[in-house]
């Protein structure tokens, strides 16, 4: 990828908290179009912790040199990569290293799992 892309987290401390990541760690980005909030809502997701945020995808809430969500949305068919770039008090800035399907050993029925209980 010849341009980086950096995304901000937030949510976190509705799951376990930014404490659960480090700089370096690989998270997985999960689309969730089934968020009642946002239809175009990526989940952060670090198997097998589970879930630790969502992708900051309000223009306004957004860092300066950050994407939303919604910009790189359709750019992947269900998951793909990012690695954690900086840590700060409450924001965790991530950088996308590849956006493409990622075969992740049952991250399929993982994301299964979540879309049935988040409908429940």
């Amino acid at each position: 990828m010849s341009n980086k892309i950096f995304a901000a987290l937030m949510g976190m401390e509705n799951y376990h908290g930014a404490q659960a990541l480090h700089v370096g760690d690989t998270l997985y980005l999960v689309k969730d179009p089934d968020n009642r909030l946002d239809h175009q809502a990526i989940k952060v997701v670090i198997p097998p912790i589970g879930e630790v945020g969502y992708i900051v995808n309000h223009a306004a809430m957004v860092p300066h040199g950050c994407w939303t969500g919604e910009g790189f949305y359709d750019a992947f068919y269900q998951q793909t990569c990012a690695k954690v770039r900086f840590m700060m008090k409450d924001m965790v800035i991530i950088e996308l290293i590849e956006i493409m399907h990622v075969p992740v050993s049952q991250m399929d029925s993982i994301i299964t799992e979540w879309q049935f209980r988040e409908k429940a």
